[in-house]
């Protein structure tokens, strides 16, 4: 994917577009840094607030975690569920909030012009595992 062309290259910011665009995952700055090893941890946050900023990254904060995670967006209108364990992210097959909005706007006044919605859990593979530990410990 190349780099998005509303923004100025700089040799962190392309470091930082690299790694997430090769990532399957999204990633946290730490991790976007120690993948890197040259890039200082503050310039990789100034970049993913740059990228935030334009719309070409969306950042989760998981449940119980202080560090937020960042992933290249594809544009339109995506929601995801989203493993706790291996941060994978698996998209909705619709988006439930469409079949409802009038939960929101229709005596409320307000009108509603976005939302995101993140499903936090475990995948497959992440359960087998706890499954397995859990049994380890027995």
């Amino acid at each position: 994917m190349d780099f998005p062309s509303s923004i100025r290259k700089t040799k962190p910011r392309a470091r930082v577009w690299e790694i997430l665009t090769s990532s399957d995952t999204p990633l946290s700055a730490r991790e976007i840094a120690e993948r890197d090893g040259e890039i200082w941890l503050s310039s990789v946050y100034r970049a993913l607030e740059v990228f935030e900023k334009e719309h070409v990254v969306e950042k989760t904060t998981l449940p119980d975690s202080s560090e937020c995670v960042y992933m290249v967006s594809h544009g339109g209108h995506h929601h995801y569920a989203i493993c706790m364990q291996c941060k994978k992210r698996t998209e909705l097959p619709s988006c439930p909030l469409h079949e409802h909005e009038e939960l929101v706007s229709k005596d409320s006044d307000f009108m509603v012009v976005g939302h995101t919605i993140e499903v936090y859990g475990y995948c497959r593979d992440c359960r087998k595992s706890i499954g397995k530990k859990n049994s380890d410990k027995k």
